[in-house]
């Protein structure tokens, strides 16, 4: 009986799916960008969904993206030496998607969906189960704490945290 040598199915893994990620389904890009274990290739299909990451900086496991589709453009920017921990959120798009009698209301489109860009400048740490809307900037050096909820621009070295994320410390 011959024995497999695993480390050589981590490295074949590895080689295919940095190789041929341009030809896979989008179902498959979420997949591997919020959930596969080795953080190069998470960056590499995040940059796919419009996620582009400085260096230094990789997402830890549960990053997602609410977008409606997939593109090259930029739809959010994540600075160098960025903390993000687990389950991060990102809102890019936020509509009544499947919402048929929702959108007849007069004012709900227009009121409350949003699309935007969410930009996370230089070395921020964002804490567990953090969500951010669409159109927010975090500026450089700041902290937002666990379970947070961001729904507006923060401010160079300071701390936010709570929902939603108000201003709890200043850094300098």
């Amino acid at each position: 009986m011959k024995i497999i040598n695993l480390s050589h199915l981590d490295e074949l893994l590895y080689w295919l799916l940095t190789r041929f990620h341009a030809r896979m389904p989008s179902r498959f890009v979420k997949l591997i960008a919020y959930y596969y274990t080795d953080a190069r290739v998470r960056k590499l299909y995040l940059r796919k969904m419009g996620i582009v990451m400085g260096q230094n900086t990789f997402s830890n496991l549960g990053l997602k993206i609410a977008i409606d589709e997939f593109s090259d453009n930029r739809k959010v920017e994540i600075g160098n030496n960025v903390s993000i921990g687990p389950n991060l959120i990102l809102v890019v798009d936020s509509c009544a998607n499947n919402g048929v009698e929702i959108n007849k209301i007069k004012g709900v489109k227009e009121k409350y969906t949003k699309k935007g860009f969410i930009k996370i400048e230089d070395e921020v740490w964002l804490g567990a189960s953090v969500t951010i809307l669409p159109n927010v900037t975090i500026g450089k050096c700041s902290v937002i704490g666990a379970g947070s909820l961001v729904t507006k621009d923060v401010p160079s070295y300071s701390v936010y945290a709570g929902t939603p994320a108000k201003l709890i410390k200043k850094l300098k």
